[in-house]
């Protein structure tokens, strides 16, 4: 093959490259969505979900689809009015005592809302949904053994609870979950509100969570597990007002398995309640990596390089 033919290939390739990297770079399909059998399903590049709203307590099932070999599950499992022995604003489990009952989740009647997206250039860049449930809470049931006669006499009343799902393309790799809490009835002034999350880990496909997360652990306002976390807010919003939020956390215990997660709400009357963690996967290390710009001036370079020596060679 003589100098010209080999050039030429060379400068087919290179055009190759310089078109081809854009079009790559260009391709894009925004957040995919579906709804079934009382599940929503999410997915971008960078995390896959699923968040179950009957059947169970409200369950948020994610993944790295870039490596999906371990599946995270983090279950919003029930709430309760607790005191604060120290006035720390955190809830100490085994140090505090529960206030009457604990409101478990239901695990039916949860009403799905459909979908609201936000799309450009005819890819979806934002999804919203909720799961909402209004359940009557009985804080001093009969017939469980427990004598509440200490307590401050308090009828049942009505709770409703919404699950407000949020996913921007922006932020591939994540998902807020919003909660909202209405008509609460508290016991005592000075008490906190605590809700309770349970974290597990599972092999990829599994609908559970059947292990303690890897590598759990807490830095700062953010609860890590291999690559998945929990990432909550230091504030709460009920009514306008901003409230002080406190996070713990330990080996789950009872029924439940896995680690428990606990964020503690300082009273907040008979206000709406609204907060918004943020579930997700951290991405991975970036390998090298060169984008189409760089590639193009590379190409061009290359190109004027081959053309100097065609040029030297024919002298």
């Amino acid at each position: 093959m003589n100098i010209y033919k080999k050039t030429s290939l060379a400068l087919f390739a290179l055009m190759l490259i310089g078109i081809g990297v854009p079009l790559v770079a260009a391709q894009s399909t925004g957040i995919l969505y579906q709804y079934s059998a009382g599940i929503a399903s999410l997915e971008t590049d960078d995390i896959a979900i699923k968040v179950t709203g009957n059947d169970q307590a409200p369950h948020f099932h994610w993944w790295d689809p870039n490596n999906p070999t371990v599946d995270y599950h983090v279950m919003f499992v029930r709430m309760f009015e607790a005191n604060d022995t120290n006035s720390d604003g955190v809830f100490e489990n085994g140090t505090d005592d529960i206030i009457g009952a604990p409101f478990v989740l239901p695990t039916t009647g949860w009403d799905f809302s459909g979908f609201e997206t936000v799309e450009d250039n005819g890819n979806t860049t934002e999804v919203h949904f909720n799961f909402t449930t209004d359940a009557t809470f009985d804080p001093r049931p009969e017939g469980t053994g427990v004598d509440y006669g200490h307590l401050p006499s308090l009828p049942s009343f009505d709770v409703e609870i919404e699950v407000n799902v949020h996913m921007y393309l922006e932020n591939p790799g994540e998902f807020k979950f919003d909660i909202r809490v209405d008509g609460w009835t508290w016991t005592y002034e000075d008490s906190l509100l605590v809700l309770m999350y349970t974290v597990t880990q599972s092999s990829h496909g599994q609908t559970h969570g059947d292990t303690d997360p890897s590598g759990f652990h807490k830095t700062g306002t953010m609860f890590q597990f291999e690559n998945g976390y929990f990432q909550y807010n230091e504030t709460a919003l009920a009514a306008n007002n901003t409230l002080q939020v406190r996070a713990s956390y330990g080996e789950a215990s009872g029924s439940y398995s896995g680690n428990a997660i606990y964020l503690a709400f300082e009273n907040f009357g008979n206000e709406t309640l609204e907060y918004d963690p943020i579930l997700g996967v951290l991405p991975s290390e970036p390998g090298f990596v060169l984008d189409p710009m760089t590639i193009g001036i590379v190409a061009a370079a290359a190109v004027i390089i081959i053309l100097v020596v065609l040029v030297v060679k024919r002298r």
